[in-house]
């Protein structure tokens, strides 16, 4: 890349995060209304095949038959309340246990043209399937002219991991689908990274596990395993972070925050995660479901966010005015904003929730750079 080119690139980037600084700091507090979602995040099933002990999404049964159709989502989507969508993600359950999941695909790139990246997270058990459908799913993507990401979930190595997920040679599962996506990012065809919910069994496999993908130049996430409504958490206490494991998680999680190769922006959220649960403040990052996302439903139940309660059935009432109806706002505002938010800690750093947070996310870099560590960004 030449001199110039950069500075051109760089000076275009800098302009788009001052708009969106600009608009969703500045602007869209000041309105009444939230804006229209430019973030989905599409439940495609709650089937899987996974048998994890710290979600019983796979207990529910009966689920298939209320399943969005690729026509079924095609309508929905039609609704102004998606016009606007530049992000869309796709996860379950386990998404490609569906035979159609190619063409939902296909459908949300057909009826939401704005779509910048689309986001598929899997469990990577099913290496043969997905070797089928990633590349037609990628041709789709690289004709509306998006890009293709895939997050793999890997909360352990080895027999830890066949624990989590109740499932024999489950990391060698797991390997052989992150070798596929590693042959299919050097074909330009996507890009890929790993996520790790910490929980009482694998703390103590965290760092090994963050190695293993360092050695691969695999970007990986961690996040605290939670309970919640949808995972059907109940009766699954012993999976999770006890009250005796937090020093070690903190511990972990402060060693994220010094490791020199982690980004300033990573390093501030693992940061922001450790003081809220110290107590010693409640969020101040942004969140892109705050900022203009929603959750729609295997079944056609749209949510304001993963922790948000029902607020409509999509194939009963117009979408757009489910999530505008004034009773949702004022609850959106009041246990949502008010309360949820505050205590929500902030596991995705997306470039959204980074140019909306442009005087923190600058701060960072350069706290980072005068501590001689330089940054990753």
């Amino acid at each position: 890349m030449s001199r110039r080119k950069g500075l051109v690139e760089s000076a275009a980037l800098a302009a788009e995060a001052a708009a969106v600084w600009l608009r969703d700091g500045v602007i869209q507090p000041l309105r009444s209304k939230p804006p229209h979602p430019r973030a989905l995040l599409f439940i495609s099933t709650h089937r899987c095949n996974a048998r994890c002990v710290m979600c019983g999404i796979w207990k529910e049964t009966g689920t298939r038959e209320h399943e969005l159709s690729p026509d079924d989502l095609d309508e929905l989507l039609a609704d102004e309340l998606f016009s606007g969508l530049e992000f869309v993600s796709i996860n379950g359950g386990e998404p490609f246990v569906r035979d159609d999941l190619a063409e939902l695909c296909r459908v949300i790139l057909r009826r939401c043209p704005k779509v910048k990246r689309l986001s598929l997270t899997t469990n990577g058990l099913l290496h043969r399937r997905m070797r089928d459908v990633l590349p037609r799913i990628s041709d789709a993507v690289e004709e509306a002219g998006a890009l293709l990401d895939v997050s793999v979930s890997v909360h352990g190595m080895e027999k830890t991991l066949d624990t989590i997920y109740g499932v024999e040679n489950a990391f060698t599962r797991s390997r052989r689908t992150v070798g596929l996506l590693e042959e299919l990012r050097e074909k330009g065809r996507l890009s890929f990274s790993m996520n790790c919910v910490l929980l009482a069994g694998n703390l103590d496999e965290a760092r090994a596990l963050r190695s293993w993908a360092a050695a691969r130049a695999i970007p990986i996430t961690f996040v605290i395993g939670e309970r919640r409504r949808r995972f059907r958490t109940e009766g699954m206490d012993e999976a999770f972070v006890t009250e005796d494991d937090e020093a070690r998680l903190v511990s972990f999680l402060r060693q994220l925050v010094d490791d020199p190769e982690q980004s300033a922006v990573s390093a501030d959220k693992y940061r922001e995660i450790v003081d809220i649960m110290e107590g010693a403040k409640t969020r101040t990052l942004s969140c892109y479901y705050a900022m203009g996302g929603v959750l729609l439903g295997y079944d056609g139940v749209l949510y304001y966010c993963p922790h948000s309660a029902a607020i409509g059935d999509c194939r009963e009432r117009p979408p757009a005015e489910i999530y505008f109806d004034p009773e949702n706002l004022a609850y959106r505002r009041t246990a949502l904003f008010e309360s949820e938010c505050l205590e929500c800690p902030p596991y995705t750093r997306t470039r959204w929730e980074m140019q909306k947070d442009l005087p923190r996310t600058l701060r960072s870099m350069v706290r980072r750079r005068r501590s001689g560590v330089g940054d990753r960004t």
